[in-house]
């Protein structure tokens, strides 16, 4: 774990997360922490989502199908969110973590805003509504630098 004061930076979507601060003699990035959801890349089959059932009307002899109340794959993402949320409420509020920076698509940025004690949530410096977590660590920079 870094000894210096750097703030937290989070990068994430819906299946995945890297938790960085920048290094303070070099240049570069440390890795707090990283995980992935098992479920991230799995079909909506895989997650437990079946063809929709089939229902008769009385009426007639027409058969329409019952579409789920539930997108498995939200549910996913929306449970991979918490984890987030838990991991940065557990361990963000502590002295030697400043500030974070979250970087995150719109929808997952809304999703885990809501999800952070209010204490984690005073930390936020800036929000980014970008996915990041495809870009080499190499280019990092020139998206922290633009937040200046």
């Amino acid at each position: 774990m870094p000894k210096h004061n750097a703030p937290w930076i989070v990068i994430a979507d819906s299946s995945r997360v890297q938790i960085l601060t920048r290094r303070a003699e070099q240049p570069g990035f440390d890795i707090v922490t990283a995980f992935q959801a098992p479920e991230g890349h799995a079909s909506a089959h895989q997650l437990g989502s079946e063809r929709p059932g089939r229902m008769q009307e009385s009426a007639n002899s027409a058969h329409h199908s019952v579409e789920p109340r539930h997108d498995p794959h939200e549910e996913a993402t929306i449970e991979f969110l918490r984890t987030i949320a838990r991991y940065l409420n557990d361990n963000a509020t502590r002295e030697d973590v400043p500030g974070l920076i979250l970087f995150a698509p719109p929808r997952a940025l809304g999703h885990l805003r809501k999800m952070l004690e209010p204490g984690v949530a005073r930390k936020i410096r800036a929000e980014v509504p970008k996915d990041l977590t495809k870009i080499p660590l190499t280019d990092l920079p020139k998206h922290l630098d633009a937040l200046r």
